[in-house]
């Protein structure tokens, strides 16, 4: 099985549930992988999936704001297989770095997996 990486994206955004969050952008990274239902040989871009489609994707499904990382990760999952018929399973992992939580120094985030038809 091959699996596509994307790791390391740095997007700002307003997601969150405290007071404020919706006004002050903050800083979230995501790393996705990709588990693609297909085996090598790709004699085709269109065999696999195309990084930079990928991406935009992600960035366009970021925009939206949600206070739920959950939710977030589940729509960038629903537009990456409704875009790739080739995907067989996504994990996706957001982080939010430097949240709002009086006393807390580190990052927070979530985990999403999930297999295509599941």
């Amino acid at each position: 099985m091959i699996q596509v990486l994307l790791k390391d994206i740095r997007l700002q955004g307003t997601h969150g549930v405290f007071q404020g969050e919706e006004l002050w952008a903050t800083t979230f990274r995501l790393n996705l992988i990709i588990d693609l239902k297909n085996d090598p040989p790709f004699v085709e871009l269109n065999n696999t999936v195309d990084y930079s489609k990928v991406y935009e994707i992600v960035k366009s499904s970021f925009s939206i704001r949600e206070q739920l990382l959950e939710n977030l990760a589940d729509r960038i999952y629903t537009n990456l297989v409704a875009q790739f018929i080739q995907i067989h399973s996504v994990e996706i992992s957001i982080v939010k770095e430097d949240p709002p939580i009086p006393g807390f120094s580190g990052e927070v985030g979530i985990v999403f997996k999930k297999t295509v038809g599941s």
